[in-house]
């Protein structure tokens, strides 16, 4: 363990690690037990609340992977400026040098909760539900204008106040669309696009989001997870029986190895045919609340909900037809074309960060991240300022 700097104090957690961070920070405690290098804290500089997560950095070089992951969570944070993404206040780290660096600190706004756990229990009308998705959307619309794919959506990274203001957070596994890429296991298991679970050459593209939105969306509507699978054999058998066996073009592009695995399901999974009518497949009872008493809107709904969870990437909507589509009208007060969806703007700095992230050494990486964390400092004093 470093020597603690001056203006730090070190505050050990429930679970025994250590958080270092400004003395301007008190009063630090668990965010949720899973999560134990997350913690809210009370800013005595900024008199409010706070979330403050601890990345720890890799203990070598040998893979680069993590040390892109770290690197993405921050940069990020330090340039996404979106209504519809968490605001970050403060980075830092309380290494004195880059080879004592052991991990950065990244302080956020403070958001009551997780669409997890701050979700209604029940609801009572279709546009509660279109509201929240539909920022999530927005959100997601940012990344993809830069074909960045968040590559992590789930209720957990999706942040929620009590007055349902809705943030997206954790950006270290989003990736510029590469079709060379081949990065299969990112998110939770239930919203994990086919293209992951199968490690087909498409599973880079910002298209694994929309299959993440709609599973989503199903959870919104009807309470419950969609394809609680218990593995990823079983998540893909339960994507099948729900939306019929994939055409030989998904197969086709699959890695051989995951490929000839399946190959041992052929005949259970051709005899899995698509529903013939979505309507009667996933009917207005299975809503929850009040929104089963509102069959139109039950109608749009499961429109856009099969025009996002098609197994085949090539065959979904994208981000603007998401947006555009009727469902989501009443939140727009008027029917939109894609075209008509207004444009966000990120900064060229986000671009080219994604567009060369990959060619950097892992020591190089490193450097970047203190570097950035020194240049954040000096322009923003992590012990008096605050960068929002």
């Amino acid at each position: 363990m470093y020597r603690v700097l001056p203006g730090f104090h070190q505050i050990q957690q429930p679970n025994g690690s250590y958080f270092t961070v400004p003395d301007r920070y008190i009063n630090l405690f668990p965010f949720k037990v899973d999560k134990p290098f997350v913690v809210q804290a009370f800013d005595r500089v900024m008199e409010r609340y706070v979330v403050i997560k601890k990345v720890v950095l890799p203990d070598s070089f040998l893979d680069r992977q993590p040390w892109k992951r770290a690197q993405r969570e921050l940069f990020c944070m330090l340039y996404i400026q979106d209504e519809n993404v968490v605001n970050m206040y403060s980075a830092f780290t309380p290494a004195a040098t880059r080879e004592e660096m052991t991990e950065f600190y990244i302080v956020r706004e403070h958001m009551q909760g997780t669409m997890q756990n701050l979700s209604p229990p029940t609801f009572g009308e279709h546009r509660t539900v279109k509201s929240i998705f539909f920022d999530i959307c927005r959100g997601v619309q940012y990344l993809h204008a830069m074909n960045i794919s968040h590559r992590d959506l789930k209720p957990e990274n999706i942040l929620m106040t009590r007055d349902g203001d809705v943030k997206l957070c954790d950006f270290g596994h989003s990736n510029m669309e590469d079709p060379n890429a081949n990065t299969p296991y990112i998110v939770q298991r239930y919203y994990r696009a086919p293209e992951i679970i199968c490690e087909t050459m498409d599973n880079n593209r910002t298209s694994v989001d929309i299959w993440s939105l709609g599973c989503i969306l199903a959870e919104l509507l009807t309470g419950r997870v969609l394809l609680p699978g218990r593995d990823h054999v079983d998540q893909f058998i339960l994507m099948v029986r729900f939306l019929g066996n994939a055409d030989q073009l998904f197969y086709s592009v699959m890695n051989e190895r995951a490929r000839n695995f399946l190959n041992t399901y052929r005949e259970f999974l051709e005899n899995c045919q698509p529903p013939t009518d979505i309507h009667s497949h996933f009917p207005d009872e299975v809503f929850q609340g009040g929104l089963s008493g509102q069959p139109e809107e039950c109608r749009m709904a499961r429109d856009l909900l099969f025009r996002m969870l098609v197994i085949n990437p090539d065959d979904r909507i994208d981000i603007l037809m998401v947006l555009s589509h009727p469902y989501l009208a009443e939140i727009w007060d008027r029917n939109m074309n894609p075209d008509d969806i207004p444009q966000p703007q990120p900064p060229e700095a986000l671009r080219n960060f994604f567009r060369f992230q990959n060619i950097f050494a892992p020591e190089t990486l490193r450097d970047e991240i203190f570097n950035d964390l020194r240049e954040f400092g000096e322009r923003f004093n992590i012990f008096t300022g605050s960068k929002n």
